[in-house]
């Protein structure tokens, strides 16, 4: 029994050991990975959940370029709206506070990756803030008379027609004058953003930022005072106006007419700010006959 039990137990006795020199390590190499054969057949599971949560490397080297994808496509679209919260809110206060961004802004962070997310809720919440806010100013301008105030929806729709258009058509316009009045750069003065145009999506990013000032100022518009209406719209023109004109600046040196470029820019922001104040939260005279037949109109409305 004990011969028995020293033969089983004897590694010189097998023919694999006595074929192969080194057949005990062998055996125990073979010995070694047996085991771990069950072992790497979760680590390949484990790889290829990873791969279906993350995606093949052609569909993210693909979706990181958007050059594989067609116009058509909604994939296409997903690389203008490649930002998280914390871009949003640092382009916001880049767009409100002056000088907060660095002078190589426009080109090195707002033209290598030009979003539309934040410029299209800031668009849609300011639509809402302008209508609901003016509809209180006009509440609270009705509250003293004998006049039934209602609810008038038509400020929705007329709040989005002048911010659609404003955020929209001033971008191609300042595209179109940019590509028209580029000035020549000698060799000699070369430099790294001399005859940079800013493309059309980069404007509209520019500028859908840029109005997210009036959302504050709008609700402040509610409180029935001229002058501090004005202030605040004088105030916020200058600041956002300030702030644009800054980020814009390494395209408007490149301009011919840059100086009538900058007026324009100011002049467009000040009218907007103007327009939202005058439309929808200034008190009318009611001595004058033409605030008497707009007064009228509403009321029949």
């Amino acid at each position: 029994m004990s011969t028995d039990s020293d033969e089983l137990l004897s590694f010189k006795d097998f023919p694999l050991a006595s074929a192969n020199p080194s057949g005990s390590a062998g055996i125990a190499q073979i010995n070694i990975n047996s085991p771990g054969k069950s072992g790497s057949g979760s680590g390949q599971r484990t790889d290829v959940l990873e791969e279906l949560m993350a995606g093949s490397p052609d569909e993210t080297e693909a979706a990181g370029s958007g050059k594989n994808y067609s116009f058509w496509s909604i994939e296409y679209y997903q690389q203008f709206f490649n930002v998280d919260t914390f871009m949003v809110m640092d382009r916001i206060a880049s767009a409100i506070i002056p000088k907060r961004a660095p002078s190589t802004y426009l080109k090195s962070q707002i033209g290598s990756n030009p979003d539309l997310y934040g410029p299209i809720w800031i668009v849609i919440t300011l639509i809402f803030s302008i209508a609901i806010s003016g509809n209180v100013a006009n509440y609270l301008q009705q509250a003293s008379s004998n006049f039934h105030w209602h609810y008038n929806f038509h400020l929705v729709s007329y709040a989005a027609t002048a911010i659609i258009i404003y955020a929209s058509l001033v971008p191609l316009a300042l595209w179109g004058a940019f590509k028209w009045s580029l000035k020549p750069v000698s060799a000699d003065l070369e430099t790294d953003t001399s005859a940079y145009t800013p493309g059309f999506l980069t404007l509209l990013c520019i500028y859908g930022y840029s109005l997210a000032i009036y959302v504050p100022v709008s609700i402040l518009w509610v409180i029935q005072v001229s002058v501090l209406q004005w202030l605040l719209v004088i105030t916020a023109a200058l600041m956002s106006g300030s702030v644009l004109i800054f980020v814009m600046m390494p395209a408007l040196r490149n301009s011919k007419f840059s100086l009538i470029l900058i007026l324009g820019i100011i002049g467009a922001h000040f009218l907007l700010a103007a327009g939202f104040m005058l439309y929808f939260f200034h008190v009318p005279n009611t001595n004058s006959p033409l605030a008497q037949l707009a007064l009228n109109s509403t009321k029949a409305i």
